[in-house]
């Protein structure tokens, strides 16, 4: 299905956030983060650089780093572009750092990144890929291909089934409950349909597909979720819950149940076959 550009804006105290899915992408986002005070900005990985600059343009906004949660393809697409007009300078967990433009830096876990007034904390979080980083400011969590609406990251490209299982439950589940999410991606159909499948009688899931699927018939993608909010259905956040392994013993009886990582694996291994 072709993807349609979508571009919003939110709001926190001090600071905007604007939300860019590129159009003919894999479901991407990209995020422009700004001081509105000084209107320096940041922008976090940059697909399709054209609506990027555009948003940075319209608001006049001054970039001084490009920063890649990963480096997938997809997620670094616009670094090149973006900083070649605004003359800001990426930065990349050092993992990362011989797969991007030349003109970059390193940050490492717990360093803390400032623009203008407001400032933005790494969080070192690999499992999707060896040089994943969260991007964590109060209240919001720029988590990349780490946490999506409902899901995870695959591990397809790179990825390590224990690292990611030690990455939600040492850097995702000790979040605030009402941080709010920010994906590098929009899954959010799919990834609520399995997790409906896998706990049928989940109500919190159901309700929120049904929500999905309205705002996608009418064009609109759904409002960031919140921790809290996917403690309650995502289910690989719900790898302790006895509804979660019962539903993927059902599907797989072979499957015996055993310890939280080995239910994280097992809802792993389903998701990626599930159709």
């Amino acid at each position: 299905m072709e993807v349609k550009e979508i571009v919003e804006t939110f709001n926190g105290e001090g600071y905007g956030i604007g939300r860019i899915k590129s159009e003919n992408s894999d479901n991407n986002y990209s995020y422009v983060v700004w001081c509105t005070k000084t209107s320096d900005c940041i922008v976090i990985d940059p697909n399709d650089p054209v609506p990027v600059l555009n948003y940075i343009r319209d608001r006049g906004l001054s970039v001084k780093y490009v920063i890649d949660t990963h480096c997938h393809p997809d997620h670094i697409l616009g670094n090149d572009p973006v900083i070649k007009v605004t003359l800001g300078k990426i930065l990349v967990h050092p993992l990362g750092f011989d797969l991007v433009s030349p003109r970059s830096a390193t940050v490492e876990d717990g360093e803390v990144v400032k623009f203008g007034e407001q400032e933005i904390r790494v969080a070192y979080a690999p499992g999707h890929t060896p040089e994943h980083i969260l991007l964590l400011m109060d209240g919001e969590a720029f988590t990349g291909d780490t946490l999506f609406l409902s899901g995870v990251g695959n591990l397809k490209h790179g990825g390590v089934a224990e690292d990611l299982f030690n990455t939600i439950e040492t850097k995702i589940l000790t979040l605030p409950d009402d941080t709010r999410v920010w994906p590098g991606h929009d899954y959010a159909e799919a990834n609520l349909r399995f997790a409906v499948d896998v706990d049928p009688k989940n109500k919190d899931a159901k309700k929120k597909l049904t929500d999905v699927e309205k705002l996608a018939k009418k064009g609109k993608d759904p409002a960031p979720t919140t921790i809290g909010e996917e403690k309650t259905y995502n289910p690989f956040l719900r790898f302790a819950s006895p509804e979660i392994e019962k539903g993927i013993e059902k599907k797989n009886p072979e499957f015996k149940g055993g310890s939280p990582f080995a239910v994280f694996s097992e809802i792993r291994r389903q998701r990626d076959g599930w159709k």
